[in-house]
């Protein structure tokens, strides 16, 4: 085992790789609770299912990335199952989920309104 101390560049890119700080941490998939077959199958599929996620919860709502983000999570009838498919996601279970996030969103709105 190399002892050496990183370097700075090398510490700034093992802090961009996400998947290895988790596999070192110990923590499960973002996604994992939705998985359909036990794991997460990490790659570009999963990868899109969380940007996708993130862009509609961290944008502004009148924002071009906000409403495709919403789209793709909540109404396209077939983009998001085939990326929940190919990243071994249960699709429904997670849809449902988001959908009642989203209604609980609306919920609190109209108790702020």
């Amino acid at each position: 085992m190399n002892n050496r101390p990183l370097q700075l560049e090398e510490l700034l890119i093992k802090s961009f790789d996400l998947k290895g700080l988790r596999e070192r941490s110990g923590l499960p998939h973002p996604l994992s609770k939705f998985a359909a077959n036990g794991a997460v199958k990490e790659g570009p599929y999963a990868d899109a299912i969380i940007e996708f996620i993130k862009e509609w919860t961290c944008e502004a709502p009148e924002s071009a990335s906000h409403r495709a983000a919403l789209w793709f999570l909540l109404e396209s009838e077939r983009a998001f199952f085939v990326a929940c498919s190919e990243a071994g996601i249960d699709a429904e279970k997670l849809r449902t989920h988001l959908l009642k996030c989203k209604l609980g969103e609306l919920n609190d709105q109209e108790l702020d309104g």
